[in-house]
């Protein structure tokens, strides 16, 4: 319940937060591209500092209900606010605090799992299954209000929705035992020295290197991923000339096809091996934007959305069971390093779009992020290659 009011209220906002900066703010294509440019750097640094903070709280439940309550605080804003620096400034600090949220719900289903004695990855794509059923609800409803009741209603919905999540992350989950800490090294000269670094860079130094690899790999299709969010509208509207109400039909299809899929994914990712599911994942991703720029009519765009969410399925459970499993450090820090990859993503994947999109056209978009997946292919491969630290732990590896 808990994830399906949250997937549903960030459905809410993702529907319908470009019209509100162009329509009722009266923001310019230029302002708009900033406010998601610079909502997406400053949300980096807040996942980061809210992952770690959790790490050393007594209980993980103030986290959850902390970054929920921030984006009470900013729908309510968002309610009433037309000036552009006023919803800057709350998108940034309050809708950041907010969307660390889904990170610490997986630091706490990571956690709740072990407690209880469930299998992570099963258990984790099942949670991250009910995100995929509120985008299949939350859009239409968002647009359905926005027309006819304006943006007011819509992010009073959001609101209402998030304090509900608030409420439940504190009070109704259930308390779990305090997770043990890792033992700090005796003080000298190099513990120093560790404690001076940066945030960011403490937790780089941690990763290792198969690690890095997944992340770098995950990066490259997330970007690829954007993008496509990014054109696709475009390319059925002005390049194909079809309705955009396709997009819409595209988008819950999509959806709606990944709910099943990462159920069946999370019970055979542990019988197969987690890194090569990723892998025939990431293949297929780049077998999809090969296919989809000689995709002409409706029914082909339609029927292209199977293998589309048969790959956001994995991508979107299975590698971050396989960061928290590998990288050492706190269940927050861990799942807030990896939730950083997407708004990265989303940075490289903006300039990258218009780039592309003034100079080749919208179907070379697509061209893009099928390199990018074979890249992201790539990555995989290396990380799979005999190494030295796998022969020594062959079981983590295949795991």
């Amino acid at each position: 319940m808990a994830a399906g009011c949250y997937a549903l209220a960030m459905s809410l906002f993702g529907t319908t937060l470009s019209l509100f900066l162009a329509d009722a703010v009266g923001a310019g294509p230029g302002l708009i591209g900033l406010y998601f440019t610079g909502c997406a750097v400053i949300g980096v640094g807040i996942n980061l500092a809210t992952g770690r903070l959790s790490d050393r709280l007594p209980d993980r439940r103030i986290a959850l209900a902390a970054t929920a309550l921030a984006g009470v605080a900013g729908a309510l804003v968002f309610t009433g606010a037309r000036n552009y620096a006023l919803v800057f400034v709350t998108g940034a600090v309050l809708l950041g605090l907010n969307e660390a949220y889904i990170s610490q719900l997986f630091a706490y289903v990571k956690e709740f799992a072990d407690s209880t004695g469930r299998e992570v990855t099963r258990f984790s794509s099942s949670v991250r299954s009910v995100f995929s059923a509120g985008w299949v609800v939350g859009p239409p409803v968002g647009l359905f209000l926005w027309t006819h009741a304006g943006f007011g209603r819509v992010y009073a919905g959001a609101a209402v929705l998030l304090l509900v999540t608030a409420v439940l992350g504190r009070w109704f989950l259930p308390a779990l035992p305090p997770v043990p800490r890792q033992p700090r090294s005796e003080p000298g000269h190099g513990t120093e020295e560790r404690r001076s670094r940066s945030g960011m860079r403490q937790i780089l130094a941690a990763v290792p290197r198969r690690s890095r690899l997944l992340l770098g790999s995950v990066t490259a299709v997330n970007v690829a991923n954007q993008m496509y969010l990014i054109a696709i509208a475009l390319y059925v509207t002005k390049d194909l000339h079809l309705s955009a109400s396709l997009v819409g039909v595209m988008a819950g299809v999509c959806a709606a096809l990944e709910i099943p899929l990462m159920i069946v994914v999370g019970r055979a990712a542990d019988r197969v091996g987690k890194v090569w599911v990723v892998a025939v994942a990431v293949l297929l991703a780049a077998l999809f934007f090969c296919l989809l720029p000689m995709a002409g009519t409706a029914p082909v765009l339609i029927v292209l959305q199977l293998p589309n969410a048969l790959w956001i399925a994995v991508i979107a459970s299975i590698p971050m069971v396989l960061v928290q499993q590998e990288v050492p450090g706190g269940a927050g820090t861990v799942s807030a390093l990896y939730s950083s990859t997407f708004p990265v993503a989303q940075l490289m994947a903006g300039a990258l779009t218009g780039v592309v999109a003034a100079r080749a056209g919208y179907r070379s978009v697509f061209w893009i992020c099928a390199g990018l997946c074979a890249l992201a292919a790539v990555l995989i491969l290396l990380r799979m290659a005999p190494s030295r630290a796998s022969a020594e732990a062959p079981r983590t590896e295949r795991s």
